[in-house]
């Protein structure tokens, strides 16, 4: 994955970054909260680059996804053929590649899932010391 820019707007609050992914640009976007008072560059770039890395990810899922449908389909026809041996060592290697394959797709799942729970947690937490921020602030007042 390779970063290409990023931009942040300040009269809007919006954040954006475009990451390239297998030769497509992938943009992702964040918005500062109205109510905040101290908005943060960094902290909407970096969830908008997270963003921008999720939609490339699950572009990504997605390919490999058609390509296991696709051995799997491949599979399902050969086991039709009266002829063919699920015992034999083609018919063994036939299976190890499907396994690969689908392997492949859980693997990029397991990244969505986990990048998506960070970028909860990220939120959440920027948002909890936002507001101790504001505590404070209003306390010393």
């Amino acid at each position: 994955m390779k970063f290409i820019a990023s931009k942040y707007d300040e009269n809007t609050g919006w954040s954006t970054v475009t990451m390239q992914h297998l030769g497509i640009k992938f943009n992702g976007a964040a918005k500062v909260h109205p109510d905040e008072v101290n908005p943060s560059k960094y902290a909407g770039c970096r969830f908008a680059e997270m963003r921008a890395t999720l939609n490339a990810l699950k572009y990504e899922r997605k390919l490999l996804k058609n390509k296991a449908d696709m051995a799997l389909d491949f599979v399902k026809s050969l086991e039709c053929y009266a002829g063919f041996d699920k015992n034999s060592d083609t018919a063994k290697y036939i299976y190890k590649q499907l396994n690969k394959r689908i392997e492949k797709v859980n693997k990029v799942t397991d990244e969505i899932n986990n990048l998506q729970y960070d970028l909860d947690v990220a939120i959440h937490q920027r948002d909890i010391v936002t507001k101790a921020l504001e505590r404070k602030k209003n306390k010393e007042d």
